[in-house]
């Protein structure tokens, strides 16, 4: 009888059936952060909920999600994947219901911070799991249908709520496209008790939880304000919840340098930060992906409340920005190969000329719209994949290795904070716009509305564009001097 040697690694013969497992419930988590754009109007005419409302039942998941997004990776390495990752399923199932039966927009909000918490329990774990339970040669493979599926997510979200909606079932409405994750986490958890290993790290670091704190507050008093100040005519108290994030916001970045000199294990290592390209890729994270939460949210309330589509048409809408994406993250990563950094360049400029056309276009808008914008928005599309897909990759490749984890856990959180800042800013930028448009003898005031909401999107593909020229030259720079 033949034993396997001690030095080689368990392989687990049922790792990829356990990787549909997990990468279900990955698509679980990224499809309800686009399945409720969709349903956004509904939800508002029923649950009687303004404008600043609907950006909270948005913004309130990213935030939730962004927030404990690290410190849901140290729990499952404290106290196991498997046990983390059933955790967060649970959690994201019966938040799920609680936000299908909700009968008010506040409770709705509160649902969704739950959803967003139970996210960042889940998603973390499946990386390290992936990581785990794959030898090398085939680890390329699974990650490679991870990453498919987040973009899948992506798409298959608007068209879904689409779908959801127009069926109807039991009379149920909006409250389906969050219902329909209780089956599929169920599924997900019962398989995965099933099947699952359990591992942990082997150096098992402390929970920063006193940061959690002071950057959930901080985060909280700063997009809050932002999100229901135009609503609320901007009392007092906006004012001062603006300026109390700020130095609510600088004692976490103080603590968090404090729990490093110490020896400790910070949220956010701040010491990432002293790299130029690390806070040039942030900066660029922040423009990329504060622009398409913004775009996703408002295109769908335009089509809906500015032209009178039905819920499944405005999804049909989304169909040519997310065949784009889809085809360009696909091809990016060969392209980067051959051209390099070009490859995000030119994605960021497409987008630029995408929202650009968009602008244009909307004046001679007929019936839906649908065809008017189909081109723009697929060069859109083209544009946001050729970015999206190379662009963690091309932020952490000058990160040194100890770092790597620390600057992958911060980039995460970095980008869900820029898409609940997005729908923070720019839906407040075109509440204000459809007010005052609304004042005057404007035929259509949407459309003008809009096309003010494009141009800030199209000045943060502007901004991204001009990011990462300048992260080009920086790379080159640094080349050239340790060629010399």
């Amino acid at each position: 009888m033949s034993h396997a040697s001690p030095t080689t690694p368990f392989i687990d013969p049922r790792r990829w059936l356990s990787l549909s497992i997990v990468i279900l419930a990955t698509f679980m988590v990224v499809l309800d952060t686009f399945i409720v754009n969709v349903a956004l109007p509904s939800i508002a005419q029923e649950l009687h909920a303004d404008f600043s409302e609907l950006q909270l039942i948005v913004a309130a998941y990213v935030l939730g999600y962004a927030v404990l997004l690290v410190t849901g990776g140290r729990l499952g390495d404290l106290f196991g994947r498997k046990i983390m990752f059933l955790v967060g399923v649970a959690g994201f199932v019966g938040a799920s219901a609680w936000c299908g039966l909700s009968d008010s927009a506040n409770m709705l909000i509160a649902a969704r911070i739950a959803q967003g918490i139970s996210a960042a329990a889940m998603a973390p774990q499946v990386l390290s799991i992936i990581q785990v339970m794959f030898p090398a040669e085939e680890r390329g493979k699974a990650l490679g249908i991870y990453g498919g599926v987040l973009g899948l997510g992506a798409i298959a979200g608007q068209i879904a709520g689409g779908l959801l909606l127009r069926a109807d079932w039991w009379g149920m409405g909006w409250r389906l496209v969050f219902l329909v994750n209780v089956p599929v986490g169920i599924f997900a958890f019962v398989f995965a008790l099933k099947m699952l290993r359990e591992s942990r790290a082997p150096e098992r670091k402390r929970v920063d939880f006193v940061g959690v704190g002071l950057l959930a507050a901080g985060l909280g008093l700063f997009i809050y304000p932002l999100v229901v100040g135009q609503e609320r005519g901007w009392p007092l108290w906006t004012y001062v919840d603006l300026f109390a994030s700020l130095p609510l916001l600088a004692i976490f970045v103080r603590y968090e340098i404090g729990l490093l000199r110490r020896g400790s294990s910070p949220l956010l290592p701040m010491t990432l930060f002293r790299e130029r390209s690390f806070r040039m890729g942030m900066g660029i994270a922040l423009a990329f992906y504060s622009g398409n939460a913004a775009l996703y949210l408002l295109l769908s309330v335009f089509m809906q409340s500015g032209r009178g589509a039905a819920p499944l048409q405005s999804a049909y809408a989304f169909v040519p920005l997310a065949a784009g994406f889809f085809v360009a993250s696909l091809l990016s990563p060969r392209l980067k190969k051959r051209w390099g950094n070009r490859i995000l360049m030119a994605g960021a400029l497409l987008m630029a000329v995408g929202y650009l056309l968009l602008i244009g276009v909307a004046n001679g808008l007929t019936g839906l719209g649908i065809g008017e914008m189909f081109v723009p928005l697929l060069i859109a599309g083209l544009g946001q994949g050729a970015v999206a897909a190379p662009l963690i990759q091309t932020v952490l490749s000058g990160v040194q290795g100890p770092h790597a984890g620390a600057a992958s856990g911060v980039l995460n959180t970095f980008t869900q904070v820029a898409q609940a800042i997005g729908i923070a800013v720019i839906g407040t930028l075109y509440q204000s716009l459809l007010e005052h448009y609304g004042g005057e003898s404007s035929a259509d005031p949407s459309i003008r509305t809009m096309q003010g909401a494009l141009t800030a999107i199209l000045l943060l593909a502007a901004l991204t564009f001009l990011l990462l020229t300048l992260l080009g030259r920086k790379r080159k720079e640094a080349a050239s001097q340790v060629a010399a």
